[in-house]
């Protein structure tokens, strides 16, 4: 699995404390892993998924940036109440989190998901 984002990235991007709690670091390291594993299926088969490449190709910057908004997206995820944001639209309705948290990213992943062609 390609290693898009780190805990400790997303610990340090979505403001935890200094010295985080346990719970806090095996939550991000979930996070991590739920965010590596879901870029890599939707790459799966292009150039930065690719096992058979060595060495393998640089990270795209933007997917690596990407990656880390997916992370605390997920990560804050359980300060979201039955999945309410706690903000509300101009109609006073409650905003929902989406349902699959790397569905922002996906237009950016997209660019990147074509197979080449050889």
């Amino acid at each position: 699995m390609t290693e898009w984002v780190t805990a400790a990235v997303i610990l340090t991007r979505s403001g935890a404390p200094a010295s985080p709690s346990p719970d806090d670091e095996e939550f991000a390291e979930l996070c991590a892993g739920a965010v590596n594993a879901a870029i890599d299926h939707v790459l799966e088969g292009s150039t930065w998924v690719n096992p058979l490449i060595e060495p393998p190709p640089p990270l795209p910057p933007e997917v690596v940036w990407l990656a880390s908004m997916a992370g605390i997206e997920a990560y804050k995820r359980r300060e979201a109440v039955f999945g309410i944001t706690g903000y509300v639209d101009l109609q006073g309705a409650a905003i929902r989190v989406a349902r699959d948290y790397i569905e922002a990213q996906r237009p950016i992943l997209a660019r990147y998901a074509t197979v080449g062609i050889a």
